[in-house]
């Protein structure tokens, strides 16, 4: 077995990864999901409609039984004036103490009786109030009640009206008749403080999950490059024997060197990336149309694996102008490769196209408006309203293959760690998807 061969089945062992269940959300977890929320919303406003319905019907309940109070009370009052019976008086005596809610007994014209203590009921005055100020707080309580509720009528032996009764309701009735709505905003005000704590751990454990895996991928991709750093030491050693023997053919070294030091730097690269996720990578201006069209014809040389012809145009401004935006560019051009790798996954057609459209600010708009924005657009499958709302959730993927981090990862890097914007532009179903970048261009000159 030659030394080639050895090194490829060393690399294919070291490369080979177990097998891991993926966890990806798919459209029927989704569905899941929003039955089990309409049901807590079902269930949530049928135990409110209860206890408000509850609540109403015991309000409802007092409410009466104070009126038929009143009631019985004007009646012995009546009597009392047409007869002075002390049973009446006796009756008084009993039935005043238990009425417990407000009561003024008034004229036949509407106006308070002196003195204004003995004719109220559950009704007081602050004791530098003077008999003015009494008989004006008791009418505008005698016009309140009048609104709330017709006064109570006490007639003499012929018929005539000689008293009414004002009345409102007790202070138990009026706080059960808030006390549903102040249980339902507390009750609401708990789920929705629930909800955003229940929001903001499932994000920070979206978090957690793709950053460790990054780092875990980091720690796995070592080992490989330092083995095959290793080997490419020995095919140095190796190709310089081989020049000082005669007859050996050199070039069989060359080209195996040079892919497999290509490789090595990729990995680098990809390592480098990885290493990077969770923690503040440092910013520095660069030219970003180079990182584009490096990307693009490193992706373009590897399409042809997908059994498509993919064409990607690139359309920079006219006239060109340098870019200078601050930026990562090992992270950047993570991005901009799984954006023209998701683009060319989601073109079904035999040919198909990426468009690439970079816009700058003119000199005119430079000074109100300072950010760069790049349209990666594709002619593929397009998205439905439900996979374009969670394209960017971590976990989220509609692939038989993969972990649905490529976007999530992508929106934590061009957001947190370049304070710019992604979003989708526009899509739809078989009509292809329009992906937007938004970066700030640099302050230097």
């Amino acid at each position: 077995m030659s030394l080639l061969e050895n090194i490829r089945r060393i690399l294919r062992r070291g490369w080979q990864q177990p097998q891991i269940k993926r966890t990806r959300w798919s459209e029927r977890h989704i569905i899941q999901r929003r039955i089990i929320t309409v049901a807590f919303a079902v269930v949530a406003i049928a135990i409110s409609v209860g206890v408000l319905v509850y609540t109403q019907l015991l309000v409802s309940s007092l409410i009466k039984r104070e009126q038929r109070l009143v009631q019985f009370y004007a009646s012995i009052l009546e009597s009392f004036a047409n007869t002075n019976s002390i049973e009446s008086l006796f009756l008084l005596d009993r039935v005043t103490p238990t009425i417990d809610f407000p009561c003024i007994i008034t004229d036949s014209t509407s106006n308070p009786l002196e003195p204004y203590d003995q004719f109220t009921l559950n009704i007081t005055f602050p004791n530098q109030w003077d008999m003015t100020r009494r008989r004006n707080h008791l009418q505008q309580l005698i016009a309140e009640m009048g609104q709330e509720y017709h006064p109570i009528e006490i007639r003499d032996q012929s018929g005539r009206v000689i008293n009414y009764i004002y009345y409102t309701n007790s202070w138990i009735v009026k706080r059960l008749r808030i006390l549903p709505y102040a249980e339902i905003t507390i009750v609401a005000l708990f789920i929705a403080a629930g909800y955003i704590a229940l929001r903001m751990q499932r994000r920070r454990d979206e978090s957690l999950i793709w950053v460790g895996m990054a780092k875990e991928t980091a720690h796995q991709l070592g080992t490989p490059i330092s083995s095959m750093l290793g080997w490419l030491e020995i095919l140095h050693d190796q190709l310089r024997s081989l020049r000082s023997t005669p007859g050996q053919d050199q070039q069989l070294w060359q080209q195996p060197l040079k892919e497999l030091e290509h490789d090595i730097n990729r990995l680098s690269s990809v390592a480098q990336r990885f290493s990077l996720i969770g923690s503040q990578p440092k910013l520095q201006p660069h030219e970003l149309t180079a990182i584009i069209e490096e990307t693009v014809a490193y992706v373009q040389s590897r399409l042809p694996k997908h059994g498509k012809r993919i064409t990607i145009k690139l359309s920079l401004p006219e006239p060109r102008m340098p870019c200078i935006v601050p930026v990562n560019a090992e992270l950047l051009s993570w991005v901009f490769e799984n954006l023209l790798k998701n683009a060319a996954e989601a073109i079904e057609a035999p040919n198909g196209t990426i468009n690439i459209t970079v816009s700058i600010p003119t000199e005119g708009q430079r000074k109100s408006e300072r950010i760069v924005r790049i349209t990666i657009a594709d002619n593929g499958r397009g998205m439905s309203a439900t996979q374009r709302r969670y394209a960017f959730t971590a976990g989220y993927t509609t692939k038989e293959r993969g972990w649905g981090l490529g976007l999530s990862l992508s929106k934590r890097i061009i957001e947190e760690y370049h304070r710019g914007k992604i979003y989708i532009l526009r899509t739809a179903l078989n009509r292809g998807t329009t992906v937007a970048i938004e970066l700030p261009l640099s302050t230097e000159p």
